[in-house]
């Protein structure tokens, strides 16, 4: 299987998207629906006329198929709307080649991809009704606690990196050694782990 973009509305993929997939199918929608394209991510972008109803659609054709949705503007609203409609992940359709590739192993794994939008979003609601939790996981360093916790209130790296003096690529690799040691994906998912309902007691 092959990564898939639909060609809809007249829309076109970013060149950045064409550098991290060059071997691409790149098909209209009624081809992709006539050739029973069976592809391992499908593309879609919110330029698309009535994206929405094409990707509940997608998701009725291709059900064993990740979704992404690529957006020139990203927008936390446009993002949900995405995961309401059964996407698995939402980014810019301009980012990296190596983000896409990234965004891309990310879903087929089973994972979701939320963009930065969406996961402040998320980040803000949690922490309107969590609370951090006072003793972190022992198997955490001391940096990496600081890391985590800072994380957990829902700031960014630059904010963390500026808060300890460090570098965002040490912070980068501070998330990795946490994101491994506690099992998790992404800072979501650490979040709910090292936060709780505000006051309920600490088990």
């Amino acid at each position: 299987m092959r990564n898939l973009f639909i060609l809809a509305g007249g829309t076109q993929p970013s060149p950045r998207w064409l550098d991290a997939f060059p071997d691409a199918d790149l098909l209209t929608w009624d081809v992709a629906v006539s050739a029973q394209a069976r592809p391992e991510v499908l593309w879609l972008s919110s330029r698309s006329k009535g994206w929405h109803e094409l990707l509940r659609v997608a998701r009725q054709q291709f059900a064993d198929t990740p979704c992404v949705v690529l957006t020139n503007f990203p927008d936390a609203r446009e993002g949900m709307a995405a995961f309401g409609a059964g996407a698995r992940g939402y980014c810019h359709g301009w980012a990296a080649p190596a983000q896409l590739q990234r965004v891309r192993e990310v879903v087929k794994g089973g994972g979701f991809w939320l963009g930065t939008e969406v996961m402040s979003h998320l980040m803000g609601a949690i922490n309107k009704v969590n609370e951090p939790i006072e003793e972190l996981p022992g198997e955490l360093s001391g940096r990496e606690a600081e890391v985590a916790r800072e994380v957990a209130v829902g700031r960014s790296n630059k904010e963390i990196a500026a808060l300890l003096g460090i570098t965002e690529r040490t912070v980068k690799a501070h998330l990795g050694a946490i994101f491994a040691k506690l099992g998790v994906r992404d800072r979501l998912q650490l979040a709910l782990r090292l936060t709780r309902k505000k006051n309920e007691p600490e088990r």
